[in-house]
């Protein structure tokens, strides 16, 4: 698997919109359908019911698809999610539904992001028209605080995100919102964040457009070590300062995920690669690895790889050890 120029890929991306019972996010999901910006998008919504599409509906174009006034193309999963958006791809191939340039998938409260995202990496079929783009999750700024340390899905949704919004500011002292921030940021250092309230939301394409991918802001991540929080997830950072061989890397991260990639929630970072100016970026999901791509220079002109690791019951030493032994780093 040989890393491919970001320019190249102009397959659809698909996005996931997630977030914790009761924190906002079908809030969240209408005001992205009411956007006259967002025209261009097909939204995979698991009960059109729950986010009273009424006032925004302009026709049926299939058994489950519907056609919105804004021009978002709203979907209903019927079987599964990989048939679901292989109709889709199909319907617009044919030109029975209008162009759309995004997806975005709307799971449940109680839904796990990874399993998403693994489905559009992994499926042969689904990665000749998609690519997996960003997961974007509400968190509740009254109760997130309580609901990340009480239940393991919240904090999963959490450690998944590439943006959080936190929602409901307005209805929370300040002093909550940056305690809420804390936790945040235990379990996802580098994540961008935004704030939503009765005052303002969010714009939508700014959300999904510079969330995508591995920005300089990633940066920051340097130095953290081994934070851990209530619901057993570690956030740790391993620093690949040398140049490696991109066959030899690329057969131990698989191996790794195939042998604990229940354990690894997510790992992503940029690598240093012998023969090549460019970093590479490397993302993958529990059991998958997404298809590598280069940036096109090193952030700031600092030429030293790193690897972020979310995991549950996995220590940045005995990852540090593996990547040692195997590429043969110093101590």
């Amino acid at each position: 698997m040989q890393p491919a120029a970001l320019p190249m890929d102009d397959r659809i991306p698909v996005h996931v919109l997630t977030g914790f019972l009761g924190s906002g996010k079908t809030t969240f999901l209408r005001h992205l359908l009411g956007d006259p910006g967002f025209s261009d998008t097909a939204v995979v919504i698991n009960e059109f019911g729950e986010v009273g599409l009424d006032h925004l509906l302009v026709r049926e174009v299939s058994e489950d698809a519907v056609l919105l006034s804004s021009g978002c193309l709203c979907c209903a999963v019927r079987d599964d999610l990989i048939s679901t958006l292989s109709d889709l791809a199909a319907m617009m191939r044919h030109g029975q539904v209008p162009p759309f340039r995004r997806v975005v998938i709307e799971t449940t409260g109680l839904a796990d992001p990874a399993p998403i995202m693994q489905a559009v990496m992994s499926d042969l079929q689904l990665r000749r028209s998609y690519r997996a783009g960003t997961v974007v999750t509400t968190v509740d700024g009254v109760s997130g605080t309580s609901s990340i340390a009480g239940f393991a899905e919240a904090a999963q949704q959490v450690a998944l995100a590439d943006c959080i919004v936190v929602t409901k500011s307005d209805l929370v002292e300040p002093w909550r919102l940056d305690a809420l921030g804390l936790e945040i940021g235990k379990i996802n250092p580098a994540v961008r964040r935004l704030v939503s309230g009765k005052a303002g939301m969010p714009e939508t394409g700014d959300i999904f457009e510079q969330a995508a991918g591995l920005q300089p802001r990633h940066a920051v991540v340097f130095g953290v070590r081994a934070v851990r929080h209530s619901a057993g997830i570690e956030t740790f950072t391993v620093d690949v300062p040398e140049e490696v061989e991109w066959p030899v890397f690329i057969d131990w991260l698989e191996l790794l995920l195939s042998g604990r990639g229940l354990s690894i929630l997510r790992v992503k970072g940029l690598l240093p690669v012998a023969g090549d100016a460019r970093p590479v970026v490397i993302h993958g999901v529990q059991h998958v690895v997404y298809p590598p791509e280069y940036l096109p220079a090193w952030p700031d002109g600092v030429r030293r790889g790193w690897l972020v690791f979310i995991a549950r019951d996995l220590t940045a030493t005995a990852i540090e050890n593996s990547l040692r032994e195997i590429l043969a780093l110093p101590d």
